[in-house]
C-alpha cells in the first residue's frame, strides 16, 4: 500500500534530528486506521444489514417457487425484488470501499481492481454455463433451481478462497470456505428448499463474519 503522508520528515523531527514521539504516534495511528479501513472496509453493522438483505432476497424466491409441481422456476416479481436488493448491496459495498480507500494509491488499488474484474468474469461464466445447461435439455429443477442457487456460491466462493489463501488472509479464507461448503450442502435441499437454505446459510455466515470483525476492533 502506497500512501502520501500529510506530514513530511522534517516536520516530525526536532532540532536534534530525533523523531517527535507525539507526531510519530499520530502517524502510526493514522496508518493503522487506514490499513484497517483498506482490508476490512465494511463495518460490522453494515455486514449484518447485508446478511438480512440476502435472507430477504433468497426468501422472496423461495416463496415464489414454494408449492410448484412441476417446478418451473422463480416468478418475475421475486426476481425483481432479488435484483433490486442485490443492486442495493452492490451500491452500499462500492460506496463503503471508496470511502475507506480514499487517498490510497499504488499496487493495492491495482490489485483490487484486477480482483474485481476477475470475479466479474467468473460470475458471468456461471450464468453462461447455466444457459448451456438449458440448451442441453437439463430439467428446470436444475437449470432454474439448484444450479443458480448454489453455483455462484461454489464457483465464485472457490475463487475467493484461492485468493485469500494466497494472501494468508484467514478470515476471508474461512468465510469463502464456509460459503463453498454451504453451497454444496444446500444443493441437497432440492430446487425449492435450496433457496431458503442458501438464504439462511448466507445470513449465518455473514453475521458470523461481522461478529469476528466487531470483536477484532474492540480488541
Amino acid at each position: 500500500m502506497n500512501t502520501e503522508p500529510d506530514t513530511n520528515t522534517s516536520a516530525t523531527t526536532g532540532d536534534d534530528g530525533e523523531l517527535d514521539p507525539a507526531k510519530a504516534a499520530a502517524i502510526l495511528t493514522q496508518a493503522t486506521r487506514q490499513a484497517q479501513r483498506e482490508f476490512d472496509p465494511t463495518p460490522p453493522w453494515k455486514l449484518v444489514a447485508m446478511a438480512f438483505v440476502a435472507l430477504l432476497a433468497f426468501g422472496a424466491i423461495w416463496l415464489s417457487v414454494r408449492g410448484q409441481h412441476p417446478y418451473t422456476g422463480p416468478s418475475a416479481w421475486a426476481l425483481v425484488i432479488t435484483y433490486a436488493l442485490v443492486a442495493v448491496l452492490i451500491a452500499v459495498s462500492v460506496s463503503t470501499t471508496k470511502r475507506a480507500t480514499a487517498g490510497v494509491t499504488g499496487p493495492s488499488v491495482r490489485q483490487r481492481r484486477t480482483l474485481i474484474a476477475a470475479i466479474v468474469v467468473v460470475y458471468i461464466a456461471v450464468y453462461v454455463f447455466m444457459g448451456a445447461l438449458k440448451y442441453l435439455g437439463v430439467s428446470h429443477a436444475i437449470v432454474y433451481g439448484v444450479y443458480p442457487a448454489v453455483g455462484p456460491l461454489i464457483i465464485v466462493g472457490g475463487a475467493m478462497a484461492g485468493v485469500a489463501a494466497a494472501k494468508e488472509n484467514w478470515l476471508d479464507l474461512g468465510t469463502a470456505l464456509a460459503v463453498v461448503s454451504a453451497g454444496a450442502i444446500c444443493a441437497y435441499a432440492g430446487p425449492v428448499g435450496v433457496w431458503l437454505a442458501v438464504g439462511i446459510s448466507l445470513f449465518v455466515i455473514v453475521s458470523a463474519r461481522a461478529a469476528v470483525l466487531a470483536w477484532r476492533r474492540r480488541a
